[in-house]
């Protein structure tokens, strides 16, 4: 007689066994990236910016990425990955960003100028270079890292790209490497004294 375990036993012998957290992780740096959704977006704060949503274009080797992370969501509502989404202001004094980010798109795709009698749509479709880096935030568990677009190139400076400085969560950025060897650190410790180390206060040293 079996056990009330909570599931259909029938279904559990027709399933597949999966197992968590295989997704593989996106490579940090460049990528060949296209745009597949982009207009105006209105935050809370009443501030205009122009939304733009990426893929992992064909020709990269982790291509569909984002899509794929999205097809493999169960959750009814779903969205695309916010990692794969960048806001960027349309204030005068950051517009810069915003025209070297159409720069970058008129310089990667022949024939493409940006056409100011058209809305955001027409640049749906393209293709371009996108930076991805390291982001810090607040976990159930303490501070966790996430993996988040950054910033665009033209196609032609791909091989260029380096991994961008480490955006910590007071809104600071650290160099990548120096980010690294600071978290080893710590794991180092962790892997030595467990996660309830002894804390010494200045007090108490000898010096």
């Amino acid at each position: 007689m079996n056990k009330d375990l909570g599931f259909n036993l029938e279904k559990w012998n027709e399933t597949e066994a999966k197992e968590l957290n295989t997704f593989e992780q996106l490579k940090l740096g460049g990528h060949k990236i296209v745009i597949v959704e982009a207009g105006l977006y209105k935050g809370e704060t009443g501030n205009i910016s122009l939304k733009v949503a990426i893929d992992i274009a064909e020709g990269d080797p982790q291509a569909g990425y984002f899509k794929k992370q999205y097809e493999r969501n169960n959750n009814t509502d779903k969205k695309w990955s916010n990692s794969a989404i960048k806001y960027l202001s349309l204030k005068d004094d950051n517009l810069g960003y915003t025209k070297g980010f159409v720069t970058s798109l008129e310089n990667s795709n022949e024939s493409f100028k940006f056409d100011f009698s058209k809305d955001w749509k027409q640049i749906i479709g393209l293709k371009c270079a996108g930076v991805f880096g390291l982001e810090e935030f607040m976990g159930q568990d303490g501070i966790k890292t996430v993996t988040k677009l950054t910033g665009f190139r033209s196609l032609s400076k791909l091989n260029e790209i380096k991994i961008p400085d480490v955006k910590k969560i007071d809104g600071s950025y650290v160099n990548y490497e120096t980010y690294k060897k600071q978290e080893n650190s710590v794991e180092n410790v962790k892997a030595i004294f467990g996660n309830n180390s002894i804390e010494i206060s200045s007090e108490d040293l000898p010096f």
